[in-house]
């Protein structure tokens, strides 16, 4: 199969992207943009969380349809306790569910025997196993937990446009070339204008 069959596919597989794959890509990164505000921002130890409260509050815009479901939880001794939750949610019709994992220090009683508050430590271990699905699940405040993703990928105007100036190339072997960039990704929102005018001047040359 010769090079331009394969332009061909890899054009037929952008067209063939469904209206809830374009939905639900552009929900996430819509949500991953939203700032959090600080004042729900927290630190502990050096590390920056959000209440608990913002997470569900942001869920039930964006998620509504949604469950948690405590798997199981386990003491470590006398030392902690560990929660696995499951977060389930139905994500522009797509049902989708993930599991995390979280542990919260067990506090002891000053006379050394006892717990201060077993049911408090089983709380917090909860929420935040909760508070890491939701946003490994659904992108809600990736700007505090450091996993914002910047989509530098073309979009499918600039796909189009590119396959274009490729079906057009005569040499075929730059032609190549510039196709593998494009399926390798190489070619994207950093460098998609300088390419193009590249293309497009040695075309008109």
């Amino acid at each position: 199969m010769g090079k331009m069959s394969e332009l061909d596919m890899y054009q037929s597989d952008i067209e063939s992207l469904s209206d809830a794959d374009v939905n639900l890509t552009a929900k996430h990164q819509h949500v991953s943009e939203i700032p959090t505000p600080q004042d729900v921002v927290k630190s502990k130890n050096g590390f920056d969380y959000v209440d608990e409260g913002y997470m569900r509050w942001r869920l039930n815009q964006h998620y509504p349809i949604w469950s948690w479901e405590v798997v199981k939880y386990e003491t470590l001794g006398d030392k902690a306790i560990v929660v696995h939750g499951r977060l389930k949610v139905m994500d522009e019709g797509v049902p989708r569910s993930f599991d995390s994992v979280a542990a919260h220090r067990i506090a002891v009683a000053r006379s050394g025997s006892g717990y201060v508050d077993l049911g408090n430590d089983l709380k917090a271990a909860n929420s935040d196993a909760f508070k890491v699905a939701v946003n490994r699940l659904c992108n809600v405040a990736d700007d505090v937990y450091r996993k914002q993703y910047v989509d530098k990928r073309l979009g499918d105007v600039q796909v189009n446009n590119l396959m274009d100036v490729i079906g057009d190339m005569e040499n075929k072997k730059e032609a190549d070339q510039v196709y593998d960039a494009l399926k390798s990704g190489k070619i994207n929102q950093d460098n998609y204008d300088k390419v193009m005018s590249k293309l497009t001047g040695a075309k008109n040359e």
